[in-house]
């Protein structure tokens, strides 16, 4: 500042620079003090100096003291004894650093002192004290008055609580670091953490464990259930990760359902094997949310430092590599990132990219399999299977693109288009004058528990015309026990809209018979796995009780797989309904089913 106004506040000390919230009053406080003093000055000189006009002035929240040449307090607002709780004659008389200052707050009193002592003037952070042991942060501005001497006769104060801006300055950085929603490290922190790790394990030749951990299900939950159980499982999930974890590692969300745990020095990599393994079973336990018993898993990529890579985002790439591995191999489990892995998640992404672009030309069309009824040898009904033509690589197995459709929820708008393409087939050969017959599409689990699913069914009925009794949906067993009240209003519902439904792959999953007795079903499906080996007396023993369980419920059975002319005699024997395989016939093009379905063949059974 101008020599001129050096009995004013001068420029600030760079250890007491203030930060931004401070910076909202700084004008302000400057132009109050300067006020103040010549308020003084002008009432010192005419002999009219009273402790009442100084507690006159009075601005919102901030507090003024005036002290003498030895710090001691001469007079004072109100705002001071409503900040400190003290009375007037508690305060005046008293020393600054005795009165208002905690005492534990040595760092700011010696600065103040030194200042002081240095003839300067002051301003900054502080801990104040207020009656009954309380403190509470303020910032505190001393300003020396002194006479034509340059001799100091008084000081002015000014302070305020900053409570409350320390408070958002808080919430602002966590909100910069860490996840509003589970309060772990956001991605940002975590690559800060990620590279002070890095540094401190190059330094000493420690191991670094990185693992991904992908939440298995929770899309569909979330879809569900509405975001709101979605949130809460994040949240429960999280808190099982970082309480599983020790103080020196660092659990993250990535963001979606997606985790990241760094654990420093971890030793070997069976020791991050085993961890990765806890941390399966942690999730894989279930969470009871909003009254329903939620069952979800984790799949989890491992990378280690130093042999898998030394840059963060190589790390967490070959990581994430790792991870989609795990889930491709059937989810629930962990992966180490090795070259091989990265290899196949190449060639992962360009069946993903060529998968996209085939959905875009309509590269896929349906093949469908004749259903046999066992006693008079007629086509019953037909299973719609999805199939997929490259221009380029030709046919792909199904065991390749479904599961991929599934990962990246592209199975929703496809199996959208196989049920509308399966209805609009069927209804056209009814047109025709064909023998009408039902079309059985299979549902993914994606597909059933989307919320709009029965709107779309009957928008397609609607649409295609087909009478809904000439539909079949067919779900596997493990979709209809992951949420048992949600499959039975489902079940309820397609029933009431005239969808008959059938268990796919029946006895491979653990539905129990008082579930399968609440459930709207029509037909149980007998895997192929039990048919295929009827040598086996465990799979007869198993076929003939599934026969006799849907008999029981009055369920229609069918038996898929079927190749052989020992595997018809057997189940013509145990009273199958329906039989389907290779043995009459392999999944047709449309043109070649039509001409069988005009022909109205008689299978020998």
């Amino acid at each position: 500042m101008p020599d001129k106004t050096k009995k004013d506040i001068k420029p600030l000390r760079k250890n007491t620079t203030p930060s931004g919230y401070e910076n909202l009053k700084k004008t302000e406080l400057l132009g109050l003090v300067s006020q103040l003093r010549r308020r003084l000055k002008a009432a010192e000189k005419s002999e009219n100096l009273h402790k009442s006009e100084i507690r006159a002035v009075r601005l919102a929240g901030i507090a003024y003291t005036i002290m003498d040449a030895d710090q001691r307090i001469t007079a004072l607002n109100k705002t001071l004894l409503d900040l400190t709780g003290l009375t007037e004659k508690e305060a005046l008389g008293k020393n600054l650093f005795d009165c208002l200052l905690n005492a534990n707050d040595n760092q700011a009193i010696q600065k103040i002192k030194d200042a002081l002592l240095g003839n300067e003037n002051w301003q900054g952070e502080i801990l104040c004290r207020k009656k009954g042991r309380k403190t509470f942060p303020a910032w505190l501005i001393i300003a020396k008055f002194e006479d034509e001497k340059d001799k100091i006769q008084k000081y002015t104060t000014a302070f305020w609580d900053i409570t409350r801006f320390k408070n958002n300055e808080k919430m602002l950085q966590e909100m910069a670091h860490f996840d509003v929603l589970t309060k772990l490290p956001n991605r940002s922190l975590m690559y800060d953490r990620l590279r002070q790790a890095l540094t401190f394990a190059s330094r000493y030749r420690q191991l670094i464990a990185i693992m991904l951990i992908d939440l298995d299900r929770f899309k569909e939950i979330n879809d569900t259930l509405g975001h709101h159980v979605g949130d809460q499982l994040l949240v429960e999930a999280s808190a099982r990760l970082a309480g599983a974890i020790r103080k020196s590692d660092t659990a993250a969300r990535m963001g979606g359902d997606e985790f990241l745990v760094i654990l420093p020095d971890v030793g070997s990599a069976t020791n991050a094997a085993h961890l990765a393994q806890k941390f399966n079973s942690l999730l894989a336990s279930p969470f009871l949310l909003s009254g329903h018993d939620l069952y979800i898993s984790a799949s989890i990529g491992v990378t280690m430092f130093p042999n898998d890579g030394s840059d963060p985002d190589v790390l967490v790439k070959n990581a994430d590599t790792a991870m989609y591995h795990a889930k491709a191999q059937g989810k629930n489990n962990f992966k180490f990132f090795t070259e091989d892995i990265n290899k196949s998640t190449v060639e992962r992404f360009v069946l993903e990219t060529r998968f996209r672009q085939a959905l875009d030309k309509l590269e896929f069309h349906l093949n469908y399999q004749p259903k046999i009824d066992i006693k008079t040898g007629r086509i019953i009904g037909m299973e719609a299977l999805l199939r997929w033509y490259h221009p380029d690589q030709g046919q792909v197995r199904p065991t390749l693109f479904i599961p991929l459709a599934e990962e990246t929820g592209l199975i929703i708008p496809l199996g959208e288009w196989a049920l509308r393409e399966a209805c609009r087939q069927n209804k056209e050969w009814q047109d025709e004058g064909l023998r009408p017959i039902r079309v059985s599409v299979n549902l993914s689990v994606r597909q059933f528990r989307k919320r709009d699913f029965l709107t779309i069914v009957k928008e397609i009925l609607s649409e295609t015309g087909l009478d809904p009794k000439y539909l079949m949906l067919e779900i596997t067993e493990s979709t209809i026990i992951e949420d048992i009240s949600g499959t039975i209003i489902m079940l309820n519902a397609l029933r009431d809209a005239g969808v008959s439904v059938s268990i796919d792959d029946f006895g491979t999953g653990y539905s129990s018979l008082n579930y399968l007795n609440k459930f709207a079903l029509d037909e149980l499906k007998i895997d192929a796995s039990f048919i295929s080996d009827l040598s086996i007396p465990e799979n007869c023993r198993v076929v003939e009780s599934i026969i006799a369980l849907a008999h029981g419920l009055k369920h229609k059975v069918v038996a898929e797989g079927v190749e052989t002319r020992d595997q018809v005699e057997f189940l013509r024997s145990n009273d199958c309904d329906e039989i389907q395989g290779y043995y009459f016939s392999k999944p047709l093009s449309a043109e070649t089913l039509h001409d069988l379905l005009k022909k109205d063949p008689v299978f020998e059974t």
